[in-house]
């Protein structure tokens, strides 16, 4: 048995095409952030796929004969990588894609050829510590040879972070951050984070997941 108590309005409890989104409405904007409430909206409309900002991938190098890798035995005078770990997250919020490539040795010809494996991967390559102004500055001349325009920057007027090293070879950016990871952190932010931003397509403060381009 069906008890009706009212009478049915004609166009009752049905969705007419059009009612979500009309024709020629906007579904997403360029430059929009794509997050778990937006990415619906293309399927909707029966969309596959939609182009995006690439996630930047960025190589990260820490240096020193006197790092240790965490999780190894730690040896007298010797100090546990936090650099890797600390940058590859920053990375990571500030929109890209983080490649450690391990720790290399106070030797000019091995940090060469880890840069160039960053180079050769990634976007971006990042190495923490060995920049100074002196004779010692390995990262500095492991780098020295690129010229196109190659080195920009190579200290600043900022404390902590002075020793700072920026370069640029094939439209990719290296950046030396000072070994302290206070400095390292400091600088990343000021000078790096923002770069990386804008390789992400993100607004200048705005760390989320891939927008539409």
């Amino acid at each position: 048995m069906i008890e009706v108590q009212r009478t049915a309005a004609a166009g009752q409890f049905i969705a007419f095409a059009g009612s979500d989104l009309a024709r020629g409405e906007t579904v997403l904007r360029a430059g929009q952030v794509l997050t778990s409430r937006e990415i619906g909206m293309p399927a909707a409309v029966g969309c596959a796929a939609v182009e995006v900002w690439r996630q930047p991938q960025v190589a990260i190098i820490s240096t020193g004969d006197e790092i240790v890798a965490p999780g190894k035995p730690i040896r007298p005078g010797a100090v546990y990588d936090s650099n890797a770990a600390i940058l590859a997250v920053a990375v990571e919020e500030a929109g890209g894609s983080a490649k450690p490539l391990g720790i290399g040795p106070d030797d000019e010809i091995v940090l060469s050829r880890l840069v160039n494996e960053g180079l050769a991967t990634c976007d971006m390559v990042i190495l923490s510590g060995g920049t100074s102004k002196g004779a010692g500055d390995l990262c500095y001349r492991a780098i020295s040879s690129f010229t196109d325009p190659g080195i920009v920057v190579h200290g600043v007027s900022l404390k902590p972070g002075k020793p700072l090293c920026l370069a640029v070879t094939g439209g990719k950016p290296i950046v030396i951050l000072p070994g302290f990871p206070t400095s390292a952190i400091f600088t990343f932010h000021e000078f790096v984070a923002p770069v990386i931003r804008a390789f992400a397509g993100l607004p200048a403060e705005q760390s989320e997941r891939l927008p539409a381009a």
